[in-house]
């Protein structure tokens, strides 16, 4: 079997994160199972990180469709280029993709400020219909992404009597990859030195507007005042093509309460490598969202390095993120609305001794159940036995691309971008 996995706008290489990081990890899992994986990135994409089944190429406007081709299934994530999931569909291929209602995009500046905003997100919403309407297989990060591909399929007419019959789970059309890591991770940690200087506190993702990053210099500056340090390092810069409100707010925030030594911002870019270093140095994590629905319907990447890193966090209460864990007994979730809540959670993981040893126990307990090694049979099943799809599905699935299409012929011939 071979599988290629096209990673969108993430280089695969030394700064590699968020989906990218997540797709490479899956393709270390799947080729250790015995799939034949090549990962397409962007440029910038470093094609020495191929190792055994493992092949990491570039992607070319010359070549991609041959490469689509000489493959057997297809995988895409949430931002793909339209052009690949069309090619690999009408081509035949397995097409299998990682992706959620696109909720988050509302909070995007390019989205917001777009001349027309309402067809800016019509665009990114038929993106994501066609997704959905040609995969033969849907992958979910969490229960509630999994929710709602059952929804959005059955909007587009593919949840049939016909396959509920097939299985009441549905597993054949969408499985649950929960957030995770890879055994190859875990056995690069294992021989990663610890070099900087310690926090006790990592952001350890991008800030967005759908963020509360300021609501980490209010309970610091809190805490300060009544006789405990602590510091917060943030590892990212914000995307320099985009204005992100909550990063202007954040440096504000660390002039007016004077925390320059205690909130730390990592300068410039971050290689990979040195991300673990900085990791390894942290002593929790604290990831806050202000209340939206982006956060009632996302379960955020960087939860991952929890159980990496074997890191408590701290997370705002006000979504899947919290109720996640919540349920792991990971860490802690708080009202960011409520800075003594926030303060209070950040001193029981520096000052409580039982309070953090809980968390950490219960980090042990869910490693191993996290790991992509324990999560990939749904997936290897559909790649390795899949059944194509009936006569009346492909009809159903050939008039609702026709629809997509009418609607939006850009989406068969320019690479898709989010405005």
């Amino acid at each position: 079997m071979r599988l290629t996995a096209f990673t969108g706008p993430y280089p695969v290489g030394d700064n590699l994160g968020g989906i990218g990081l997540r797709f490479w990890e899956l393709a270390c899992a799947l080729a250790d199972a015995g799939i034949d994986v090549t990962l397409v990135g962007p440029p910038g994409t470093d094609t020495t990180w191929s190792h055994g089944r493992v092949q990491v190429t570039v992607f070319d406007e010359n070549t991609w469709r041959a490469v689509v081709e000489a493959s057997d299934a297809v995988m895409t994530g949430a931002e793909a280029d339209t052009r690949v999931i069309l090619h690999a569909h009408t081509t035949g291929r397995l097409l299998i993709a990682e992706t959620g209602v696109p909720v988050e995009q509302l909070d995007y500046d390019r989205l917001r400020n777009a001349p027309d905003p309402a067809a800016a997100y019509q665009e990114v919403m038929d993106q994501y219909l066609l997704q959905v309407v040609t995969a033969d297989h849907l992958a979910a990060r969490s229960d509630v992404e999994r929710a709602g591909l059952y929804a959005t399929l059955a909007v587009l007419g593919r949840l049939t009597p016909a396959e509920h019959a097939r299985s009441r789970t549905l597993d054949h059309l969408v499985s649950l990859l929960p957030i995770g890591f890879g055994a190859r991770a875990d056995a690069v940690l294992a021989t990663t030195p610890i070099t900087a200087p310690p926090v006790e506190f990592c952001w350890s993702g991008g800030i967005w507007d759908f963020y509360d990053a300021v609501a980490v210099c209010r309970a610091t500056a809190l805490l300060r005042d009544e006789g405990l340090t602590v510091r917060t390092r943030f590892l990212y810069a914000p995307p320099p093509d985009q204005t992100i409100a909550e990063a202007a707010r954040l440096h504000r925030a660390i002039e007016e309460h004077d925390l320059q030594d205690l909130v730390l911002l990592h300068p410039g870019p971050l290689r990979h490598s040195d991300r673990d270093r900085l990791m390894l140095a942290t002593r929790a994590l604290i990831c806050l969202g202000r209340p939206g629905v982006e956060n009632e319907l996302c379960h955020r990447l960087r939860l991952r390095d929890a159980l990496l890193y074997r890191t408590p966090v701290v997370v705002d209460s006000h979504g899947a993120s919290g109720d996640w864990m919540r349920r792991l007994g990971i860490g802690l979730a708080v009202d960011t609305r409520d800075v003594r809540q926030v303060a209070d959670a950040m001193a029981a993981l520096t000052r409580d001794d039982h309070q953090l040893t809980a968390c950490l126990h219960a980090i042990e307990r869910e490693r191993p159940l996290h790991r992509f090694e324990a999560n990939i049979g749904p997936l290897l099943r559909v790649l390795t036995d899949h059944r194509r799809p009936d006569r009346a599905d492909r009809r159903r699935r050939e008039d609702a691309v026709a629809q997509i299409l009418a609607r939006r012929p850009a989406l068969a011939h320019t690479p898709f971008q989010l405005v």
